[in-house]
């Protein structure tokens, strides 16, 4: 670990010991990190659920698993070019952000379809 990364660390960790509800810190991270970090935030932001990938790619039964697919599912959405991966071999292997940018398309889908049924039921007049 970089000697950067460890005092940044133990800054925020300082920060956090602190009784405030509000920290205020700031670092300097190398840049693979950094975009870790805003992925971290922008999925807490956007759906309060945060994962944090423990490796970069995923064999396709796991990343199945994690969209709560069937693995021949998602094969057919690798196939369409829905779902980006890497070939390791001859097996597929589907990198974490491709299994995060394609979470988030599928919520704004489903965002938007939502939009359009509430706006389709208040046309004919359906209300609760």
């Amino acid at each position: 670990m970089s000697e950067i990364l460890t005092g940044d660390i133990e800054v925020l960790r300082g920060a956090l010991g602190q009784p405030t509800d509000s920290v205020n810190v700031t670092l300097s991270l190398p840049r693979k990190i950094a975009e870790k970090v805003l992925a971290l935030l922008d999925a807490e932001r956007t759906t309060g659920a945060v994962v944090v990938p423990a490796k970069e790619l995923f064999t396709t039964t796991e990343a199945a698993t994690m969209l709560g697919l069937s693995r021949p599912s998602l094969m057919k959405l690798i196939t369409s070019g829905e779902i980006d991966h890497v070939k390791v071999g001859t097996h597929h292997r589907v990198p974490a952000k491709a299994i995060v940018e394609f979470q988030r398309a599928r919520r704004e889908r489903r965002d938007k379809a939502a939009e359009a049924l509430a706006e389709f039921s208040n046309e004919i007049g359906f209300v609760e």
